[in-house]
């Protein structure tokens, strides 16, 4: 099956385009017949692309058989470098041939590990029981472990099967409910586990899930914390957390979980639950604190959203898409995100802290102490600070394409 999604957000970027008006002036048939030739050229490389798609094919065959791995970047420097130099003797924009090049290469190897490249012959195939599969994180990870050949119960508020029934036929349970829900839910299902299974969740907290799990069962336990939504248009390099809990002497359950993340294209992350929960209260509570405060500033300010829109600098359309992309989801989700974290306070006052010290130097017209605040940020960026320029001024460029 030809994984559709890894191309799905950036074709309609690059394909979507104003309307034409209802009356649009007529053209001159010099411009309709260049047009046809554009059109023909277009369709030519469609039937490239779908050539390409089927030798694709081929290469995960071959790399499977031979265990090789999806991505290989020294294959891929070379292509782009290749690519560049074909732009540099045909007078092609290597920027735009690089971006539509790093699409191909992402959908290559989301095909790739569709087909099972990484997936080893021996891995042995387990009954998983979802629990919260119908949500949209369960649905996601029950379609992944079904798309490696393993059974998949379903167990959730709108089924026949009940999480304790599904946890007692499971040789793996995996617990992705609501976070204010989870503790309760592994209370419930804990003891029903088998104690040569696997207990794990895909919760965005980890000392009190791993710590639950542990105490509820007697079974493995791993926690886990997928660094993506369920939006996601591939799993290709997108980042997971696994959090050691608990692995009885011989169990060879942490290879299993390892295998079936890698063989789909994640990109795997090991931290102890305490660590974990410290840098999502950064990466999460205080980044979802700022975008909360901009959204409630501007909602109370009453400014109009299309006006500022005449004005907008790209900086600012980015930040604005980001904030009204953050108030399209759930509020449940992100206020329990925030009130399940242990260091929710400490990040609260910093943020206040920080505000307060800003509006000190803006209020007093101090520019001596705004420059000193601004030095202060900039040396704790550091090197940062230019990758960031750099990669900020790619995602600019696209976005102004886009129009």
């Amino acid at each position: 099956m030809w994984p559709d999604r890894a191309f799905d957000a950036d074709i309609k970027i690059l394909m979507t385009s104003p309307l034409p008006p209802d009356e649009a002036p007529e053209l001159p048939p010099e411009l309709l017949a260049l047009r046809d030739s554009i059109d023909s050229i277009d369709h030519e490389i469609l039937e490239l692309l779908s050539r390409r798609r089927e030798i694709v094919s081929g290469v995960a065959k071959v790399k499977r058989d031979n265990a090789l791995k999806v991505r290989d970047r020294t294959r891929e420097a070379a292509i782009l470098k290749d690519r560049q130099i074909q732009c540099d003797r045909l007078g092609l924009h290597p920027g735009m041939v690089e971006s539509l090049y790093r699409l191909l290469l992402s959908a290559s190897r989301d095909q790739q590990a569709a087909l099972g490249t990484e997936v080893p012959e021996d891995l042995p195939l387990r009954k998983v029981a979802v629990i919260g599969g119908n949500g949209a994180m369960g649905s996601l990870f029950a379609g992944l472990f079904r798309d490696l050949g393993h059974e998949v119960l379903i167990a959730d508020l709108d089924t026949s099967l009940r999480p304790v029934e599904a946890a007692r036929m499971a040789d793996a349970v995996l617990i992705s409910v609501p976070i204010r829900s989870t503790l309760e839910v592994i209370a419930e299902i804990g003891p029903e586990c088998r104690e040569d299974g696997l207990l794990f969740d895909l919760t965005s907290t980890k000392v009190d899930p791993v710590r639950a799990m542990c105490e509820s069962s007697r079974a493995n336990v791993i926690g886990t914390h997928p660094m993506f939504g369920p939006g996601v248009h591939t799993l290709q390099e997108q980042r997971i957390v696994l959090v050691p809990g608990r692995l009885h002497e011989g169990s060879s359950w942490d290879d299993w979980l390892r295998t079936c993340l890698t063989a789909r294209g994640l990109s795997i992350l090991n931290a102890s639950a305490e660590e974990h929960d410290r840098s999502m209260s950064i990466v999460q509570v205080l980044t979802h604190f700022s975008t909360e405060v901009v959204g409630l500033a501007m909602a109370r300010l009453g400014v109009s959203v299309e006006d500022t829109l005449q004005f907008a600098s790209p900086v600012y359309l980015i930040e604005l898409l980001m904030t009204a992309r953050h108030f399209c989801q759930s509020g449940d989700l992100y206020g329990a995100i925030h009130m399940a974290n242990p260091n929710r306070g400490e990040i609260a006052a910093a943020l206040e802290d920080s505000l307060r010290s800003w509006r000190q130097a803006v209020d007093e017209t101090d520019q001596e102490s705004f420059s000193r605040l601004f030095d202060e940020c900039s040396a704790f960026f550091g090197s940062f600070s230019e990758r960031a320029m750099e990669q900020s001024s790619h995602l600019i460029d696209r976005l102004v394409e886009r129009g």
